[in-house]
């Protein structure tokens, strides 16, 4: 079992016009106490339209930042971030992209998961 290290992973979303609709809500609940129009209108939000970029890009980010928490790499952190190349590069993400998104030097990522974009 590996060890998180005492940081929180987020990802910035621009609410546009529906921060407003938000912060109205969160008054309302916060001077009432009742606060399932907060909760419906977060499970109502298309979050994945919102994301910062294409979503495989986000995934890939989310997933090198997790590893990048817990004590040391482990299989299934590996796996992850292997998933989430394979994705990218399915979704026609160039290799320096993903070699940004990974924080190595360019052709890095391309020569440890190679066209299999499993770990070497």
């Amino acid at each position: 079992m590996g060890r998180f290290r005492d940081e929180v992973m987020t990802v910035e979303v621009d609410l546009g016009e529906q921060s407003e609709v938000l912060n109205e809500l969160i008054e309302e609940a916060q001077a009432g106490g009742d606060w399932n129009a907060v909760a419906d209108w977060c499970e109502s939000i298309d979050w994945l339209g919102l994301l910062p970029g294409p979503r495989h890009e986000v995934w890939l980010d989310l997933a090198v930042r997790a590893e990048r928490i817990i004590e040391k790499p482990t299989e299934v952190s590996r796996n992850q971030i292997a998933e989430a190349v394979r994705w990218a590069r399915d979704e026609g993400t160039a290799w320096e992209r993903i070699d940004e998104l990974l924080g190595t030097s360019a052709t890095d990522a391309e020569q440890q998961f190679g066209n299999d974009c499993r770990f070497r």
